[in-house]
């Protein structure tokens, strides 16, 4: 008694995978964004100006004693921009050598930076 044993045929289409859930709850949800004040710059603005080379100074001003401000003076915009701190307000430094090393770290390179003083 022989029997013949079939080979199983070889099929190329694959299995079909399931998908994955699709839910609203599954996804995070996005934050709002936040409105800056017109004539504000963000940090990552800012890094993205420095790298492109769009930055042609960086006045720094001294808006009460002790307490200095970055205003930026941009390629293509009219008049000065100022950096926004996280809160979308002005960002404001309490040291010149707080300042110095936050552009240091920044990069500046060949960028031109000016100081204004209070009266």
């Amino acid at each position: 008694m022989t029997s013949a044993v079939r080979p199983k045929p070889k099929t190329t289409a694959r299995r079909p995978t399931k998908a994955a859930p699709t839910s609203r709850t599954a996804a995070a949800p996005t934050p709002p964004s936040r409105a800056l004040p017109a004539g504000t710059v963000t940090q990552l603005e800012l890094v993205e100006l420095l790298h492109k080379g769009s930055l042609i100074e960086i006045v720094i001003a001294e808006v009460e004693p002790a307490r200095y401000q970055m205003h930026l003076v941009v390629v293509w915009h009219f008049g000065r921009s100022m950096l926004a701190g996280s809160s979308g307000q002005p960002r404001t430094f309490r040291s010149l050598d707080t300042l110095r090393l936050h552009l240091k770290t920044l990069g500046i390179g060949s960028t031109l930076v000016r100081h204004e003083l209070l009266a």
